[in-house]
């Protein structure tokens, strides 16, 4: 999640007003996970947690705010999932088969998502902050399973990179699986999208 401190809410939960947070914050969530951007309004929210718009603006500053945080939290979310799955790949299978399974749960996690609410976080958060230095670091927490995963690997197909190379070559990743849906590239998302990503996956992965 973004480091920012206009967008972390931790320091906020320590109050006696907790629950009203907590409250506030799952309900953005909530309404992020429908992944429809036109929702994202302080009225939505106010409804949707059962508070009033007044209390909105005294727990959590800019509404919009509110609603990075929450795509921020699902991003990360699904990146975690993407880690364990890295992490709980059979060593038998080979770095094809990986690549594969990596793609298809990648494009599965952005459809569910949806291009529009990835254009909102990338054109909201740097219209205000600008295209911070750890933007797209969070791809970062796939690194240690993948380096873990070479190394326990049976099947003598993967490339065994250093946590530096593989840094770099989740930057690569990143910018050929997800980066077409958030710049609403027609050939994202198809099978020839697919196809693509396969393919450079392996020249960067496979021996």
């Amino acid at each position: 999640m973004s480091k920012n401190p206009d967008i972390d809410f931790s320091d906020a939960k320590q109050d006696r007003s907790k629950k009203t947070l907590d409250d506030l914050l799952q309900a953005a969530y909530e309404i992020v996970e429908a992944a429809e951007p036109t929702a994202f309004t302080s009225r939505t929210l106010a409804d949707k947690a059962g508070y009033s718009k007044g209390t909105l603006t005294k727990r959590l500053g800019p509404v919009e705010n509110v609603f990075l945080w929450a795509i921020a939290k699902g991003r990360d979310i699904k990146a975690n999932q993407a880690a364990n799955m890295i992490a709980q790949f059979d060593p038998q299978l080979s770095v094809h088969d990986f690549i594969e399974a990596f793609v298809d749960d990648g494009f599965s996690h952005i459809n569910a998502t949806t291009t529009k609410v990835m254009q909102f976080y990338d054109q909201r958060f740097t219209k205000t902050y600008g295209l911070t230095p750890d933007y797209f670091d969070w791809i970062f927490i796939l690194v240690d399973p993948y380096v873990k995963l070479c190394k326990r690997n049976q099947t003598n197909t993967f490339i065994a990179p250093s946590k530096d190379e593989a840094r770099m070559m989740f930057r690569a990743i990143h910018a050929v699986l997800e980066r077409p849906f958030a710049s609403d590239d027609p050939i994202a998302g198809t099978a020839e999208h697919r196809r693509i990503v396969i393919d450079t996956l392996t020249r960067l992965l496979a021996k």
